[in-house]
């Protein structure tokens, strides 16, 4: 790895034992992840503890951007060092850190996004954490962490983020930090706002920190949203922002996301449904990817009123059938709404019966996982909606959405709307390949697209 010199310094200022808090935050591509894996590894190393944690939203994440992050994680990069993961009787994964002649550390896994497996893996005391888009961690769990550290004699938690909205709750830990070289001014501003409290520190860094970000890179990761959004500040600048009232609206460019499309043109598709309860309304979605996931298209949909399961189950094999006819021969599977465990057991018997596309329940993404999904493919022009009314009227309801009064960049309002039941059926369908999709256009980000 080749080191910046603000990555030198960081390095140079979390070695030290009195160090209890540091944070990296700023933009993406900025190297702030990989500088907090290798201080975390240090620290860990030389810790006179012997139980430590590394922390992101689930074990996908943790597996991307910590333990391989391409090339950088602490399993790849310290491999002399590191064992593989290992599974422990009762709790969750982890792995060792061979000190020598000092003896083995070992290292939990935490995936903050489930409860019942973050309260298993944060038992004992632990003498050091690294946690990743801590800004995404529930206020429980945080405080938690702090918890497992009152009998540690030099306890340390590594923080890294992107900018957030201001009133994100971990900024109640990360504002009384003492700032270390340069940040955005409106960043030092509400940071200043708090008295420093010992042993915390705070550094910004950018896309300039990185390395390997050229100057083209650069210049092509700033194309990506448009400039003034939520997602341009914090991404990109790495500032905190405060979001619209709109969730979508800055991201939508209607002429280049509205198109006549052929079914017949894509690769394979999903199917997707939201399933409607009370006031709300089901919603079933015809998604089509290229072959390359470089792009996913919404090319129909069928929005219909509250009725029995037999009835919305007939009407989905109907629109099943007919999107076949259309030309979706490659229909890979059937999205179903994961809280609806019964109708997915019933529903899997009767497709597997008839023939139909095996019924899936849909990847648990958070709602700002899911709106970050669609607002990056929406910047790129990667996620096109047909021509038609019903695609049009699939484009309207990301139009409609808006946050929650008081809860702006937080949480999406919820009120059985129309618009929440056809945006929670698509985004059903896209977080299937999720990570496919986020692969594709983050090779447009991180300037490693080799094609045209």
């Amino acid at each position: 790895m080749i080191h910046s010199k603000k990555s030198l310094d960081a390095l140079a200022v979390i070695a030290h034992p009195e160090v209890r808090q540091f944070t990296f935050e700023g933009t993406t591509r900025s190297s702030k992840t990989v500088t907090a894996i290798e201080a975390f590894f240090w620290r860990a190393y030389w810790s006179a503890e012997n139980l430590f944690a590394v922390a992101s939203f689930d074990m996908d994440t943790l597996r991307d951007n910590i333990l391989e992050a391409n090339g950088f994680g602490i399993l790849q990069r310290f491999r002399g060092y590191c064992s593989g993961l290992k599974k422990e009787k009762i709790g969750g994964y982890f792995f060792e850190i061979d000190c020598g002649t000092r003896g083995r550390k070992k290292v939990r896994l935490c995936p903050y996004g489930n409860k019942a497996k973050w309260k298993k893996v944060l038992g004992g005391t632990i003498g050091g954490f690294l946690i990743d888009e801590a800004n995404l961690a529930d206020r429980t769990f945080i405080l938690e962490c702090y918890a497992r550290q009152t009998s540690c004699d030099h306890p340390f938690i590594i923080y890294t983020l992107n900018g957030d909205v201001p009133t994100a709750s971990i900024y109640e830990e990360i504002n009384p930090s003492r700032i270390l070289g340069e940040c955005p001014a409106s960043t030092r501003a509400e940071m200043l706002k708090c008295a420093p409290m010992p042993g915390r520190y705070y550094m910004h860094f950018t896309m300039r920190d990185n390395p390997a970000m050229t100057d083209e890179k650069i210049s092509a990761a700033y194309s990506i949203y448009p400039p003034g959004s939520f997602y341009y500040k914090t991404k990109i600048l790495g500032e905190r922002g405060v979001q619209g009232r709109a969730t979508y609206i800055d991201y939508i460019d209607e002429a280049g996301l509205l198109k006549k499309l052929d079914v017949e043109k894509f690769h394979s598709f999903t199917v997707s449904m939201d399933v409607g309860a009370t006031r709300a309304r089901n919603s079933i979605t015809l998604i089509g990817y290229s072959y390359d996931y470089r792009t996913a298209a919404v090319l129909d949909k069928e929005t219909f009123a509250q009725c029995g399961y037999s009835e919305k189950t007939e009407r989905l094999m109907q629109a099943i059938r007919r999107w076949k006819g259309l030309g979706a021969k490659n229909i890979e599977c059937t999205v179903i709404d994961s809280a609806e465990q019964n109708y997915i057991a019933d529903l899997r018997s009767t497709f597997a019966a008839l023939g139909l596309p095996p019924v899936i329940g849909s990847y648990k993404a958070t709602i700002k996982e899911r709106i970050d999904l669609v607002c990056l493919l929406m910047s790129q022009g990667k996620l096109l909606f047909n021509d038609t009314e019903e695609g049009r009227a699939a484009l309207s309801a990301f139009k409609e959405a808006t946050w929650e009064e008081g809860k702006f960049g937080e949480v999406r309002k919820d009120e059985n709307e129309p618009w929440n039941d056809i945006l929670d059926s698509i985004e059903y369908g896209l977080t299937r390949h999720m990570k496919k999709l986020l692969t594709s256009a983050k090779e447009v980000l991180y300037g490693t697209d080799p094609r045209p």
